[in-house]
């Protein structure tokens, strides 16, 4: 399941990554979704080595076993992905984001061009302003939520602690498989896949929730990052199907990434289409690095 290693940055904080398949593969850097942490990229280790790709996968600051980091940001995630590259002697990666981890990447994307590029957003977040848009997609909680927040931003903190205490009730009950799309449960019925996730989701929530409520604040406030300012091609894959993060919010986001391509799959959903389509979603991130 490859190598779990931590480095010491600059600032005395600690960085967990994962490091996973060939050392000789296209360096791709993988963001993990919300609220896990880099054992999710397990998932994607059967077709590394088919694919030629080495996943260097990090914790997020609170998550896993990297340290808490108050008052950070979007883009100052980027600092700590260049030092970690720094620190394993790599150039230039790609980049993958899945669901959570799609804000991050975009970050990435535009905060270190030339080294971090292509990119792809797997049932990736957008934007404010893209699920403001799309709140009517929403699941009916998530929707209310979406509409308060856009109206009075200021209660965001006190909607956070409450939706962070669900999502780990929503761990230790599995998921919530009944909240999921046909093809997620589909894909959830394997043990492997399901034990993967919910490893993933515990250990992002070992040290408490204080890193997921950062998450939530990040991703419905203003971010410091600029979607004009990425270069680098970005493909968007989302499951039309989808009932965690909805096509709309991908199709809204298509729309302000100037550099973006988007790629629905009809009936997927937010667990079957990174797994599924896991080997055809590396193969095309680290074989295109422009498109005509």
């Amino acid at each position: 399941m490859g190598t779990r290693s931590r480095m010491t940055l600059a600032d005395g904080r600690v960085l967990a990554y994962a490091d996973c398949g060939p050392s000789s593969g296209t360096p791709v850097v993988y963001c993990h979704g919300f609220p896990s942490s880099a054992r999710e990229a397990d998932l994607l280790v059967p077709v590394l080595a088919a694919e030629g790709v080495r996943l260097i996968a990090p914790d997020r600051p609170g998550y896993g076993a990297s340290s808490p980091q108050t008052g950070r940001s979007l883009g100052g995630f980027a600092d700590d992905v260049a030092a970690l590259l720094d620190h394993l002697g790599v150039a230039k990666a790609a980049v993958i984001g899945v669901s959570g981890g799609g804000p991050y990447a975009l970050s990435l994307l535009a905060r270190l061009p030339g080294r971090l590029g292509p990119g792809a957003l797997v049932a990736g977040l957008g934007p404010p302003s893209a699920l403001i848009s799309c709140w009517a997609d929403f699941f009916p909680i998530a929707r209310w939520a979406l509409y308060v927040i856009g109206i009075a931003p200021v209660l965001a903190p006190l909607l956070a602690r409450p939706a962070v205490h669900a999502l780990r009730l929503r761990g230790r009950l599995r998921l919530g498989l009944r909240l999921t799309a046909p093809a997620d449960r589909e894909v959830l019925a394997d043990p492997a896949v399901l034990d993967i996730l919910v490893g993933a989701q515990h250990a992002g929530l070992i040290q408490g929730g204080y890193a997921a409520v950062q998450d939530l604040l990040l991703y419905v406030r203003p971010w410091d990052v600029s979607l004009a300012a990425i270069r680098a091609p970005c493909t968007l894959w989302h499951g039309t199907c989808d009932r965690i993060v909805p096509a709309a919010v991908a199709v809204a986001l298509a729309g302000a990434l100037p550099t973006a391509r988007l790629r629905l799959i009809p009936g997927e959903g937010h667990y079957s289409l990174p797994i599924r389509h896991r080997g055809t979603i590396l193969h095309e991130l680290i074989a295109n690095e422009r498109w005509s």
